[in-house]
């Protein structure tokens, strides 16, 4: 019965709220049948509709309050994000956190309104239910006979140390401490037990081992681990025998040009009939690592390979992922195989799974197909000749999967799948320890193995959510309500509009292309991106929004993310025709752990990733303090604006650094406005700037604009949409009113004029000191778009004074 179906499905999630596109996503309803049983389960009051669409069980909330993670800010203040997207985020003051840490999940009771909060709702913590750190990393002080640890991360308070270990220590020493956080029923303070001792100083080596410690990275296999891994890393001839062979085949590899694990190969077969045969070979890792060996238990604790500037920490030692399971050249390599036959226009029109083993025929690299990509576009241009290793049937190959490919993407968003448009940048540090920030400039080589992954981890999900067999997904779940409608208005001010209801991929889409070439594109993807949530693992089939897909999963890169490997078990298991009714219960209950682990070490990998960059930034910061570089606006908050040079460092200029005016921003627009001169300062805007000084332990580069940026005359506001106004005439007639042509202010000399006695704004800022508390901009990375996650780390403050209403209630007697 239907509505017994949906009604179990909500039992599993009592906390959770369903929107009636998830149900249906999940279940695979049709969309009218599952709303009628909605209906129906709402009147028999097993189901509540606290929003339309949108269901959960009456007994969802729980105890009073509401659960989420808190965000702490340094100057001491909080905000509770709750567990369910739905509910807003509630501010914390400072004193009313309930001994609770940045990143804890909590419980949090509102208060009413009051004073204290300009009239504004406020909460207070009354429960840590779960612990987000059980080690800090930090420098060691001393102070009043005690030692105490200064946490690397400003959000977390001083901790009290106990002596052992510390002898002959100094301070200033960079160390690892676990967390003990007492019981009982009187409150104590939490302390600290020293646990390794990373360094003296601010050296890159020392930084390095203080971010691993950190994120409770991995940095060192186990014996057991590593004895496991050279006994597996073998070619078993018996093994070679019983699978089918695609060694005659023209298979080969596209990676960049350091790469060392090679985890996919492909090969283009021509059919008879017209159509296309694409081998996607994928590397057999759930051949050598078995379920539940010491081997695995490594592996999930990693659960990703973290690349950081200088270093990896691979998922699997070196025997396994540069070796055995890499699908080197001219080597025998076991595979697990997605065969798939497409039409000329990009239509699937077969397919089929199979264990194998390839002999890969070349390693190419995509700087060396990307010239290969140009030389066809342009033969009129002398461009290099493709490598002289490089049979004629391999490059027929190549040229007939760069247009196909071109026709699966084009396929691909026609159908909605977002695009945007991001130039990843590698970080590379070489022996000395110099940075080197590398654009990825091969959009056709990259995006040739990025289709047929993507159309690999389609395929696979599609065949098993068809049959209903547990696995874990990449799921990418619609906006929230409340973020769309933001969305929504934010763009309608620019002069875009998105339609009303529900969200689709097509429509966000749309407005891409819209916004293309303009000068508020950079606004635009800016805004799009903030609206969306992050993507994640999850034993449930939600759909991919971003990519507009009803199923999609990971499913190519088995050797650096271990819910690949999962699928890769649970596809062998299927082709074996292993999988039993208990088998599927088992993997029902184990799964949604196992996804809920995968996405939170890969936002650790991230953040990890993400903060050392930032370190070797500022190095090179200090090296070229006082040069003048071009950049481009990437963020403008209330304090200032954040440039990202050409090599991808990233700065700030402060708002008191801004000369010529005094600025308002205006966040619907992401943009500050110069309160006298009109000039605006948005995401996208070309500037050139000065670096003024860098702190590698703040992680801060502050920039200043040069002269040129004073000179230059303020760009042009994007197209509104035009308003009739309507007037009186003579006769009292309506009559439009004339509109005036906008005219281009031009930036005076900085002189620093008073600010008008009559310049009253919604929210004046000034620099961070003059505030109580400053907001920290949204930053949004968007690395790897299609199998990364969308979104970024958001900090937030409470309001200024400035933000109270110009006018006062009148008090009743």
């Amino acid at each position: 019965m239907l509505e017994q179906r949906i009604y179990e499905h909500l039992k599993q999630h009592p906390k959770k709220r369903f929107s009636l596109r998830e149900l249906v996503r999940s279940l695979r309803l049709d969309k009218d049948e599952a709303k009628e049983a909605l209906d129906l389960l709402v009147a028999e009051g097993k189901v509540v509709e606290p929003r339309r669409k949108l269901y959960q069980l009456p007994e969802g909330p729980g105890k009073k309050g509401l659960e989420g993670r808190l965000q702490a800010h340094a100057a001491g203040f909080a905000f509770v994000i709750p567990t369910n997207p739905d509910l807003p985020d509630l501010y914390i003051p400072k004193g009313h956190l309930g001994g609770a840490w940045h990143g804890d999940l909590v419980r949090a009771e509102p208060r009413p309104p009051g004073r204290g909060r300009d009239g504004k709702p406020w909460g207070v913590v009354v429960e840590v239910l779960e612990r987000a750190h059980h080690q800090v990393v930090g420098r060691l002080y001393f102070k009043q006979g005690f030692a105490w640890l200064k946490p690397d991360d400003p959000r977390l308070p001083a901790l009290k140390l106990k002596p052992e270990g510390l002898e002959g220590l100094e301070s200033g020493a960079r160390l690892v401490v676990r967390v003990t956080f007492p019981s009982g029923r009187k409150p104590q303070e939490p302390y600290g037990e020293f646990a390794g001792y990373l360094g003296q100083g601010d050296s890159p080596e020392v930084e390095t081992e203080a971010i691993i410690a950190k994120y409770e990275l991995r940095s060192v296999f186990p014996p057991e681990a590593l004895a496991e891994a050279e006994k597996v890393a073998h070619l078993d001839p018996k093994e070679v025998a019983r699978r089918e062979d695609f060694r005659a085949l023209r298979v080969f590899t596209i990676d960049g040009a350091d790469a060392k694990d090679f985890d996919d190969a492909i090969h283009l077969e021509l059919l008879p009939n017209g159509n296309y045969r694409v081998g996607i070979h994928i590397a057999d890792v759930s051949h050598y690592v078995k379920e539940f060996s010491p081997l695995d238990h490594e592996a999930y604790a990693r659960a990703t390979s973290v690349y950081l500037p200088g270093r990896v920490l691979p998922m699997l030692p070196e025997q396994l992922s540069n070796g055995i399971c890499s699908l080197k050249p001219h080597q025998d390599r076991l595979v697990l195989s997605v065969l798939v036959e497409l039409t000329p226009k990009g239509r699937v029109k077969d397919y089929r799974f199979a264990e194998g083993v390839i002999r890969s025929v070349a390693r190419l690299t995509y700087t060396e197909v990307e010239a290969f990509a140009e030389a066809l576009e342009a033969p009129e241009k002398a461009l290099a000749p493709a490598p002289s290793d490089w049979s004629l049937e391999l490059q027929n190959d190549l040229k007939l999967l760069l247009g196909l490919t071109r026709t699966l993407k084009e396929r691909r968003l026609e159908q909605g799948a977002l695009d945007f448009r991001f130039t990843e940048v590698k970080v590379e540090v070489d022996e000395e320890g110099n940075l080197h920030l590398i654009p990825q400039k091969e959009p056709r080589a990259r995006s040739l193995i990025e289709e047929l992954m993507l159309l690999a981890n389609r395929v696979v999900a599609k065949h098993l959510a068809e049959r209903e067999i547990p696995t874990l997904f990449r799921v990418h779940e619609d906006p929230s309500e409340e973020a769309y409608n933001k969305l929504v208005a934010a763009l309608g001010r620019l002069g875009y509009s998105l339609p009303g209801g529900e969200p689709s991929p097509k429509a966000l889409q749309s407005i891409l292309k819209q916004a293309e070439g303009r000068p508020e594109e950079a606004v635009v993807s800016t805004l799009l991106l903030r609206s969306l949530r992050l993507a994640r693992y999850a034993a449930e089939n939600l759909g991919h929004f971003g990519l507009a897909a009803e199923h999609y999963l990971h499913f190519t890169s088995p050797i650096r993310r271990y819910p690949d490997l999962v699928v890769h078990r649970v596809l062998r298991a299927l082709l074996k025709r292993r999988v039993t009714q208990a088998r599927k219960e088992d993997w029902a209950q184990r799964f949604p752990k196992i996804a809920e682990h995968a996405s939170e070490r890969e936002r650790a990998a991230e953040s990890a990733e993400r903060e050392l960059t930032k370190y070797y930034q500022c190095l090179w910061a200090q090296k070229h303090q006082g040069e003048t570089f071009r950049g481009t606006v990437s963020g403008v908050t209330g304090f200032g604006v954040f440039v990202s040079l050409d090599n991808g460092v990233e700065g700030m200029i402060r708002l008191g650094a801004l000369e010529d005016d005094h600025y308002e921003y205006i966040e619907e627009l992401l943009a500050l406005e110069g309160l006298r001169t009109k000039r605006r300062i948005r995401i996208g805007d070309e500037m050139e700037v000065k670096i003024e000084g860098a702190n590698p332990s703040a992680r801060q580069i502050d920039l200043v604009p040069t002269e040129k940026f004073y000179q230059t005359e303020t760009q042009p506001e994007p197209e509104q949409p035009k308003r009739k106004k309507r007037r009186r005439g003579k006769r009292g007639k309506a009559a439009e009113a004339p509109s005036k042509a906008a005219r281009k202010v031009v930036a005076t000399e900085p002189k620093s004029p008073a600010p008008h006695a009559r310049a009253r704004s919604r929210r004046v800022v000034g620099p961070p000191e003059e505030r109580g508390g400053f907001q920290k901009p949204v930053k949004v990375r968007a690395q790897k778009i299609y199998f990364g996650s969308w979104g970024g780390d958001q900090e937030q403050a409470p309001p200024s004074k400035a933000e109270k209403s110009g006018k006062k209630k009148r008090r009743r007697r």
